[in-house]
């Protein structure tokens, strides 16, 4: 019987055979993953899954920036890579955290 930490499910079990032929299991912890989240301001990003189940498609929006950036953000780095497309504005006027995108 294990111990019982590793009776949840929260933790992998791996099973692994031993020179002379015998099995062991190997209790691993499985890792909790992170929230997605806005490259820019940190917020939540909406509609995208790490799940391996669902088509790809579904993973991510389909659009400029689509699982990087939150459409707030997505927007006004969009505006403004027009305006140095235009020669409305400089590239030293844009926010060191956004060079990264708007480039």
């Amino acid at each position: 019987m294990p111990v019982p930490k590793n009776r949840s499910n929260s933790v992998r079990k791996i099973h692994k055979r031993t020179p002379k032929g015998g099995k062991t299991i190997h209790y691993v912890r499985r890792v909790k993953g992170n929230k997605h989240a806005c490259g820019l301001c940190g917020c939540h990003l909406q509609g995208v899954h790490s799940s391996r189940k669902l088509p790809r498609s579904a993973r991510a929006p389909n659009r400029k920036y689509g699982g990087n950036l939150c459409t707030a953000c997505s927007s006004r780095v969009l505006v403004l890579r027009s305006r140095l497309k235009e020669g409305a504005i400089k590239l030293t006027d844009v926010d060191v955290i956004m060079l990264r995108y708007v480039k």
